[in-house]
């Protein structure tokens, strides 16, 4: 019975060094590499972090947050409908108007544009 525990413990141990080597020396490849890396917002890292990027991409996700959350405040309103004062309802409309002068500016300015 001992004899048994030794050997089936000695292979467990082979194995268990076996499987750890192949495992180290499988995985050194670049592409194996490339994938453990982040990838964040559609830039790439392998390359200098110092590489500018387009302004116009950043401009555009600010532009797109700020009328997404403008927008998000708008939802509620409509459950609101039926139970209007003359107050919210100017309320409404004021951040309504101030939501689409925005928008014109920003087409206007060209912001829009993904290329100009």
């Amino acid at each position: 019975m001992m004899t048994f525990m030794l050997y089936s413990f000695m292979a467990f141990f082979l194995s268990t060094i076996l499987f750890m080597t192949l495992i180290t020396f499988q995985f050194h490849s670049s592409s194996i590499f490339e994938k453990s890396l982040p990838f964040e917002c559609g830039f790439s890292m392998i390359k200098s972090p110092r590489v500018p990027f387009s302004t116009r991409y950043f401009l555009l996700s600010v532009i797109f947050m700020v009328f997404d959350i403008e927008l998000v405040l708008l939802f509620p309103v409509m459950s609101m409908s039926l139970h209007s004062s003359n107050f919210l309802l100017f309320s409404i409309s004021a951040l309504f108007f101030i939501l689409m002068m925005g928008i014109i500016y920003e087409h206007k300015e060209g912001s829009f544009d993904w290329v100009k």
